[in-house]
């Protein structure tokens, strides 16, 4: 069977730290950012992911980033600790060439109690712990109209699963690549329009591409984003007070998915 591994999120524009680690420290200063997605509301042991991310630029054109991403669906839990190192290369007096690599590691839990197998069940009688080793790297070309985005934020295939019994299992992650980019029309000095695309491939999955527009007016942002043959959403993000934003976006499910339920 093939099963989604590393989380979706509605809006990688606000998530490129977890997706690339090149992009740490680009914005040019501090930022902590909160994440949670509930994904399917009303299906039960759906996937939930909180994410939090700290940016900073450094000294010597390097920027530094830490992440902390946890994962559960089902009877699977999986925390993801990672730390991002970046390198600013200025390669024109208008483009800015980011180069990073991640590192860290991935905690998995399975509780196989929680899977309903039949009492005495030799492959769900004892439940599975891993950490994982992760590294993965990234390009971030920044301009003031656009941007380009090519990473992978891991490169190893770590454990997932792996029983020895009456039938042995394995599951392994695959390489997830991840390719994007975005450009700003200026309408004036209040309006920009930002078109934006992320392309993710993985291997023995379908791809997934993501197709959005934002729309920011002063200091409040909006718009759409289609992810093509799976959903659409709709997204907001706007300053509570200075140097402070919440953002909110709720998908709505094109895929067959949304028979299983009317939520």
């Amino acid at each position: 069977s093939s099963a989604q591994q590393d989380p979706n999120f509605t809006l990688y524009n606000f998530n490129m730290n977890i997706i690339n680690p090149a992009h740490a420290g680009s914005s040019g200063q501090k930022e902590i950012s909160l994440g949670y997605r509930s994904q399917w509301i009303g299906i039960s042991e759906a996937p939930n992911t909180q994410a939090l991310n700290y940016t900073s630029p450094l000294s010597k054109n390097l920027g530094l980033g830490v992440s902390f991403v946890r994962d559960q669906v089902f009877v699977l839990q999986e925390t993801d600790i990672t730390i991002d190192l970046s390198y600013k290369l200025k390669v024109s007096e208008t483009h800015d060439l980011y180069f990073g690599v991640k590192a860290g590691g991935s905690f998995v839990n399975i509780d196989l109690s929680k899977a309903g197998a039949p009492t005495g069940d030799p492959l769900f009688t004892e439940n599975q712990s891993f950490v994982n080793p992760q590294f993965g790297a990234g390009l971030y070309l920044k301009h003031q109209n656009y941007y380009l985005s090519v990473s992978s934020p891991n490169f190893l295939n770590g454990e997932r699963y792996v029983k020895q019994g009456n039938a042995p299992k394995a599951a392994v992650d695959n390489l997830h690549m991840y390719y994007g980019a975005g450009y700003h029309f200026n309408i004036n000095s209040n309006v920009q329009i930002t078109p934006a695309i992320m392309y993710r491939n993985t291997n023995g999955a379908p791809s997934s591409t993501d197709i959005n527009t934002t729309v920011t007016y002063n200091k409040i942002q909006a718009g759409m984003n289609y992810r093509v043959d799976e959903m659409y959403s709709i997204f907001t993000m706007f300053n509570i007070i200075d140097n402070m934003k919440f953002g909110a976006a709720y998908d709505f499910t094109t895929s067959k998915i949304n028979q299983i339920n009317n939520n």
